[in-house]
């Protein structure tokens, strides 16, 4: 008997590992599992922009459809909230209003026009992004203002972004993640996707390069999908469980600044029908441009 509920007991434990691992602890984010919780209802919508002003406030359940969340105050916590057709900037002025945390947050398109010359529509730094999804836009994360405004480090965690061509093209530069005079920037379990198409071509699902003022990266588990490179990195810093989708560039999987990286880890993939990646192949660090 005794042997029988031990038994028991440790195939309970196996069955709650196994629920933890399909739960998302060991899981890439997706189009479906992140941004504003599933039968997520907003308590306040509204058209336009919304400005907070307050130190320390917290915005929670909000829907803004054509207008910009605008964060003119330090410390501010933004909690299941969907932008349609706008962004969230934390620098109205010329400094930072550093301290800024998203989460469960979701940023996609309204029915008026994108355009190639739309902004990031989150930014530009001393901010930390958490299970937020941003879809079928032109631009995603800005990580900027680091020497210029005053911006603090960038944390970008268990995200989904999706960047696609805008309605109007005709100079398109979209990114997933860019960095311009940015700031540290850690990234942890995101999946970046970068759709293209004819005459209509984006840069990187991530794009970190050299000689633009930025600063260093700490990776650990991100998933690049599409582009001319999926990965641009010109920066020092470590790269760990870099997932790169196989045949999605159009040049090449990786535009690196091999020298400067401490750390790789990198592999090639195919994704399953959940969006989850299988390795294929290592892929080594053998470029040295990241421009």
């Amino acid at each position: 008997m005794a042997r029988a509920s031990t038994v028991a007991a440790v195939g309970i434990t196996l069955l709650f590992m196994l629920e933890a691992t399909a739960s998302g602890r060991d899981t890439f984010p997706t189009q479906a599992s992140a941004g504003t919780p599933p039968g997520w209802i907003p308590t306040k919508s509204i058209v336009g922009d919304y400005w907070v002003r307050t130190p320390g406030t917290v915005i929670e359940d909000l829907q803004i459809t054509d207008g910009d969340l605008i964060i003119d105050a330090p410390n501010v916590t933004v909690r299941r909230v969907e932008l349609r057709g706008g962004r969230i900037d934390n620098l109205p002025g010329t400094r930072c209003r550093n301290g800024l945390v998203i989460e469960d947050t979701t940023v996609t398109r309204s029915a008026r026009e994108t355009r190639d010359s739309n902004q990031p529509v989150i930014g530009t730094g001393g901010y930390t992004a958490r299970n937020v999804k941003i879809d079928n836009v032109p631009e995603g994360f800005r990580v900027g203002g680091g020497s210029d405004d005053g911006c603090g480090p960038v944390i970008i965690e268990d995200t989904y972004v999706r960047i696609v061509p805008p309605d109007v093209c005709r100079d398109w530069h979209g990114d997933g993640i860019q960095g311009y005079d940015g700031p540290p920037l850690t990234v942890r379990n995101v999946a970046l996707k970068l759709v293209e198409v004819h005459d209509c071509g984006g840069t990187a699902p991530f794009f970190y390069p050299h000689s633009q003022g930025n600063s260093s990266v700490e990776i650990d588990r991100l998933l690049v999908d599409g582009g001319g490179y999926p990965f641009r990195l010109g920066m020092r810093g470590s790269v760990r469980n870099l997932k790169i989708v196989d045949n999605s560039w159009g040049y090449g999987p990786i535009d690196v600044k091999c020298a400067v990286v401490t750390t790789w880890d990198a592999k090639i993939v195919v994704l399953d029908a959940q969006g989850q990646p299988i390795d294929l192949r290592m892929q080594p660090c053998n470029t040295e441009d990241g421009g």
